[in-house]
């Protein structure tokens, strides 16, 4: 089960488009009100489920009784914001290539998701697909992947291309009419999913910016560069939202499951099919923290234990010696022994 995911990287750009466009305070409630905050944010790398970010516009959008804020965000995003996938898509030597490079690379940026290329009446319909469509607010995603897809088409064949017409899932005529205004092109509205048609012939339009032999990203190098690994599996996506949950403080399998907008017993059937458990995965997330935390920290083992959720350091102490056969305090000592 694929589970759509968005890298914090877009996430925190998003935040600080919205903070600009509405204010702080306004984000601050709409985070509020999904269980969110900058702190959980402001982890380096990672991962969070991706339709929080589509109710976190909504909820900034209601609040300005905007409908088209998803179009507003996209004009504003900074493409380059990803870094090194930016630099590889837009390092590719021809459009199509671009397009390749940005299919195959899209798990980094947003796992769970990918972008498609259909041929159609002559074009080629360039796409971005997610299961969020009954999500609320998955309407402002969907206008802005429009607009920045077409932003990656516009470095290739300039700023007064326009697609022979645009593919909304929308079908509300405020903001299918300013999506219209915007790309300059007919919008077909209550489409399966956001896509700009492109012309065939269009494809082999050069990179009029090539980079340089040292400026070049290659696809094996772009996990390293970007310091992620996106989730693949419901198992990797479950140690993705542990991470988040343990800056909230709650470990819980029922907040766990709530992220990912399931059921407590359709997380459970999803882990049991990849031959595990919510148990057994939340033990090797501890694991990994109660290691992490005594190498790296001068805390001492009642706080760590209580970090973790242990109400008593001797349940503490006991679960770490089952995973390592040491002692916290053992443990400690060897690894800063080394």
């Amino acid at each position: 089960m694929a589970v759509p995911m968005v890298n914090l990287i877009e996430f925190r750009h998003v935040l600080d488009l919205l903070d600009g466009i509405a204010s702080p305070a306004i984000v601050n409630r709409a985070l509020r009100a999904e269980g969110l905050s900058r702190n959980v944010l402001a982890q380096d790398v990672g991962f969070l489920p991706y339709d929080l970010e589509a109710r976190v516009i909504e909820r900034v959008a209601r609040t300005l009784g905007d409908a088209t804020l998803g179009t507003h965000l996209a004009q504003r995003f900074d493409y380059s914001s990803y870094d090194a996938y930016a630099r590889y898509v837009l390092g590719a030597k021809d459009l199509e290539e671009a397009l390749y490079r940005g299919r195959r690379a899209f798990a980094l940026t947003h796992p769970g998701s990918e972008i498609l290329l259909r041929r159609q009446e002559g074009h080629v319909l360039v796409g971005r697909r997610t299961e969020l469509t009954t999500v609320v607010g998955h309407r402002h995603l969907d206008d802005g992947a429009i607009v920045i897809i077409g932003g990656v088409i516009r470095h290739f064949l300039g700023p007064d291309w326009r697609p022979a017409w645009v593919e909304s899932t929308g079908t509300d005529s405020v903001s299918t009419t300013y999506l219209q205004q915007t790309i300059g092109a007919p919008v077909r509205a209550g489409s399966e999913m956001p896509a700009l048609a492109i012309s065939e012939s269009a494809l082999s339009a050069p990179n009029p910016n090539p980079p340089g032999s040292h400026q070049r990203v290659g696809f094996i190098e772009l996990p390293s560069l970007m310091r992620v690994d996106p989730p693949e599996t419901m198992t990797s996506a479950v140690d993705q939202v542990l991470r988040t949950q343990f800056v909230l403080g709650d470990l819980s399998e029922e907040s766990v499951a709530s992220r990912l907008s399931l059921g407590r017993r359709s997380l459970q059937r999803a882990l049991k099919t990849e031959a595990t458990s919510f148990r057994e995965v939340k033990a090797k997330f501890l694991e990994q923290r109660a290691r992490a935390l005594l190498a790296e920290s001068d805390l001492d083992v009642p706080t760590i234990a209580r970090a973790l959720g242990y109400d008593e350091p001797h349940s503490f102490r006991r679960a770490f010696r089952t995973w390592t056969g040491l002692t916290p305090h053992a443990y400690r000592l060897a690894v800063r022994e080394k």
